[in-house]
């Protein structure tokens, strides 16, 4: 069944390009992420699975073997039970997906080198969920003279190696259902579409071309497809990034939209995607009728196209060490009467 599985994958893999490859892991390593023996990753390679280097000394990019694995349908390999671990949380009612939620939430980052270049600059996002009903409790920043750097407080900064934001996020979900007859038939032909999503370098996660060329979506260019559809309808809708509380890629993208009821809402297309690989999830998540904003998304004011951290060394954009913690706030003790 695994060799089957993969094999059949490899046929329908969507490979990294050539120019954006990075084939950082070995022959033996990509054996325990494909959950495989020797002789079925040689049957991979035959059936062109890419790689590069001596037969016998392969090494292959990683982000092919995710998505080789993750759409292999074995249930064995690394991906899917990654998978269905960090989005057991979709199986939940919908009561649980709208329920309030407290979770603290900590933003790092700093300069990756070892040594930080002239006039380090580092710029966070804050988390905004009152854009979706949520609320911050206890911000801070760190150090202490970050402050606003020029866009509404969408993110900080400070010129300094590094940055920190923590705070404790409140969110809820809604649902919500579609009124506009131009939304509702843009949300059905996306789902249609019967897209993967896929894990692409960064450079390529944006490209739309992609949905209609090869199947395969990120959730930054399936929320520009989606935005694009909308404003070709006449439909107002911006893309938005931010987190979810859970899942293994934090950052993630959506489309928020004003329907005709005057409402803005949430349209989450990957959600629907990743629930598709997930036996046994709330239907509400692919229901193209339904907007769905779960308790799990915790929103910036950035749209798709923006970077959730960065640093910079002389005025040039360098390579940064982030580091995201969502976890659940701890519970105030009862107070006694």
């Amino acid at each position: 069944m695994t060799a089957t599985g993969l094999g059949d994958g490899v046929d329908t893999l969507f490979a990294v390009p050539p120019e954006h490859r990075l084939d950082d892991v070995d022959r033996a390593s990509a054996k325990q992420i494909l959950a495989c023996d020797d002789r079925t990753l040689s049957m991979l390679l035959d059936r062109g699975l890419p790689a590069s280097g001596a037969p016998g000394a392969e090494h292959f990019d990683s982000r092919d073997l995710f998505n080789l694995a993750l759409y292999s349908g074995t249930g064995t390999t690394v991906p899917e039970q990654a998978f269905a671990y960090s989005l057991r949380w979709m199986r939940s009612s919908t009561e649980e997906l709208l329920a309030p939620r407290a979770s603290r939430f900590e933003l790092r980052v700093a300069c990756a080198a070892g040594t930080c270049g002239p006039r380090p600059t580092s710029v966070l996002a804050v988390p905004r969920p009152e854009r979706s009903g949520g609320a911050v409790d206890d911000l801070t920043i760190d150090p202490a003279d970050g402050g606003p750097d020029g866009d509404g407080g969408d993110t900080v900064v400070r010129a300094a190696p590094g940055l920190a934001v923590a705070a404790t996020v409140h969110t809820r979900g809604e649902q919500a259902q579609l009124r506009s007859p131009e939304l509702r038939a843009i949300t059905a032909e996306f789902a249609a579409m019967n897209l993967r999503w896929v894990k692409l370098p960064e450079a390529m996660q944006e490209d739309v071309e992609l949905i209609t060329t090869r199947g395969v979506a990120s959730c930054a260019s399936a929320s520009r497809y989606l935005a694009q559809l909308c404003d070709r309808a006449g439909v107002p809708a911006v893309t938005r990034i931010g987190w979810v509380v859970g899942m293994l890629d934090l950052v993630h993208a959506w489309v928020e939209v004003e329907d005709d009821d005057g409402a803005t809402k949430v349209i989450d297309p990957i959600f629907a995607l990743f629930s598709a690989t997930v036996p046994g999830t709330n239907p509400l998540l692919r229901d193209p009728a339904v907007a769905l904003c779960t308790n799990r998304l915790v929103p910036t004011g950035l749209s798709v196209g923006r970077t959730v951290a960065e640093h910079r060394c002389a005025g040039e954009p360098t390579a940064a060490r982030v580091t995201t913690k969502i976890l659940p706030a701890p519970k105030r003790p009862q107070e006694t009467p």
